[in-house]
This record gives structure tokens, sequence and C-alpha cells, in this order.
């Protein structure tokens, strides 16, 4: 899944308060597209971009890519295009539109922070028990962060989570939403006659736009314990 982020015009190219982004995620960035007119998209890192009112003077064009991003497919010259961002850094995306006799053209900026602090995925809870019966879903919360401490943005969500229950062949795709956090789980072992442990195990994690979450170390199985009922007792009567 991409973003689609329109690009603002700004006269000066100084760019607004950078969007959060996590390396791996791939972004849609796009401009309303005049026909006959054309396009050509440059990424500076902040550490490039050596004049802000002109942008001429980077070392890093961006035409081809570096190690730290990559154009989708190598375009870079259509008013809709795809980047993924590798590295962490900040980054300014350039949009330069050109009229049909490319005599004049206009840049547009956009300011995007891809973050170096870790983002993480774990389990709320590690462990929960039931009594055997007729249901066997079973839901329980997730809880997604950087390791600074600060909660995953809701503009960060759906997150997409492959986990895997006891028994199953093959991983399990599930979609958290931002509202509830919760992981729903089909296909929980329910004995009524003896106890059974269900492991989810949470294999991989990514964000809206690609970027991965690191599972918790010793957090990312949560065991299900379902008990089994006890012997339906025989009730007596004495005259």
């Amino acid at each position: 899944m991409t973003l689609f982020v329109t690009v603002m015009v700004l006269a000066s190219a100084k760019a607004q308060d950078p969007y959060v982004a996590l390396p791996g995620a791939t972004h849609q960035f796009s401009v309303a597209e005049n026909i006959g007119n054309t396009y050509e998209w440059k990424v500076y890192t902040v550490s490039n971009w050596t004049d802000q009112k002109d942008a001429l003077l980077a070392d890093n064009d961006g035409l081809n890519g570096d190690d730290d991003f990559l154009f989708v497919g190598g375009e870079y010259q259509k008013p809709q295009i795809n980047i993924t961002f590798i590295n962490e850094g900040k980054y300014y995306v350039i949009a330069e539109e050109f009229n049909s006799g490319i005599t004049c053209s206009s840049r547009r900026v956009f300011a995007l922070e891809v973050l170096g602090t870790e983002a993480t995925i774990e389990f709320k809870e590690l462990a929960s028990d039931d009594c055997a019966d007729a249901d066997n879903s079973f839901a329980t919360e997730l809880i997604a962060m950087f390791d600074s401490g600060t909660i995953l943005a809701e503009s960060q969500y759906p997150v997409t989570v492959n986990y895997r229950l006891d028994g199953d062949a093959a991983d399990r795709t599930a979609t958290i939403n931002y509202a509830d956090k919760m992981l729903n789980v089909l296909g929980i072992i329910e004995d009524e006659n003896n106890e059974t442990i269900n492991n989810i195990t949470i294999i991989s994690a990514t964000n809206k736009y690609g970027g991965t979450l690191n599972i918790v170390a010793g957090k990312g199985v949560h065991s299900r314990t379902i008990f089994a009922l006890p012997e339906k007792p025989i009730i007596t009567v004495e005259n």
C-alpha cells in the first residue's frame, strides 16, 4: 500500500514540517496533471540541500536513486511516482513542472523524515485463558510504538501482521486498525475434556507504507489456555 501525497507549491521551495516515515516504506507522490506539460522529480537529503531557493547545487539529483532511496521502476518523469526510502534521514522531495514549450517551470517541495528510531510491535498481554465452549474465536491487543516510547501514529495504520497459530501449515495475515488495535484469531482449539494451550506467534509486521515493525524480544508470542470442563456432576436424591 502506498501513500498519496499532494505536493504543495512553495515560492521559495522552503519545506513545511516533515512527514514521518519508516525505513523500507514506499510512498506515492503526485501532482495535478496538466495535459501537455512535463514533470521531473528529484530527492535531496537535508545535508545536500545547498540552496533552498534554487536547489540545483545539491550533490544528489535523485535521478537514479542511491543507497538512501529508490524511484520504483526507475520512473521519475510522471505526475505520479513511487519512492522507496531505504535509510533514515530528512529528505526534500521536489516536483518540477515544465510547460509545453519547456521555457517556464515551477517547483514544488515536500519534506519527509525517515526515522532511524526503531518501530516495534508486541502483544499487550502475553497470556490469557478461558473455559472450553463453542466459540473458537479470540481477540487480543497489539502495541506498536517507536523505541522512544511514542505510540505509532494513526497515519501509520493500518498495520499488517503475519502470524501463526500452533498447528498452522502457513502464516496468516491480519489487518490491525488504529481504533482498537486488536488481533482477531479464529480456530482456537477448545477441548471440553482436555486442557489446551494455543500459542499465537507474530512472524512479521509492517506499517501502512511497508515500513518494518520489529518484534519486541520475548513479547511476540501470546499463549491462550483453554481449560477443560469438569465432569458433569451426578445429582442424587435421597428419599
